[in-house]
């Protein structure tokens, strides 16, 4: 699994739109749904509603991190309305981008892995999608030139 996909909603959105958003950005794009190791969004959104449903209605692990977390992810597409709503500027491109680090095996770790967003942020009037790609860290070989230790 290589894909993570971030979502963020409004309160109102239900589970349907959120997850008809996920399947035509992902068909769109030529994105398949087994390769989405999870849903990744914001802790205000995982516990009841929308998101949730969403993610069980597609068979996608839920994973949520803190608002403060997301915060400090940079986007492309930061938005002061967001920001304003929910202390940061971004929730689906930055819960995907945290989410695919994490993965990745570089959400603490600088020479970790990392994260590539393959889709930027797409909306409908209630929820926000966006897909970021795994880069898996790549850690030295020991015995090659240059690598640690040899």
């Amino acid at each position: 699994m290589t894909l993570v996909v971030g979502a963020g909603a409004s309160s109102r959105a239900d589970a349907r739109e959120i997850a008809g958003l996920i399947g035509s950005v992902l068909a769109r794009d030529d994105l398949r749904g087994e390769d989405v190791a999870c849903l990744a969004t914001v802790e205000a959104r995982a516990g009841t509603g929308g998101v949730r449903d969403a993610a069980e209605m597609l068979g996608f692990h839920l994973v949520a991190y803190p608002v403060g977390v997301l915060a400090q992810v940079a986007v492309p597409n930061p938005a002061e309305g967001v920001r304003a709503r929910t202390g940061t500027a971004s929730v689906a491109e930055a819960a995907a981008l945290h989410g695919a680090r994490a993965l990745g095996g570089g959400a603490h770790d600088p020479c970790g892995g990392g994260a590539r967003l393959v889709v930027a942020k797409r909306a409908t009037a209630r929820a926000t999608v966006a897909v970021a790609r795994i880069i898996p860290a790549n850690p030295p070989v020991t015995g090659e030139p240059g690598a640690a230790g040899s």
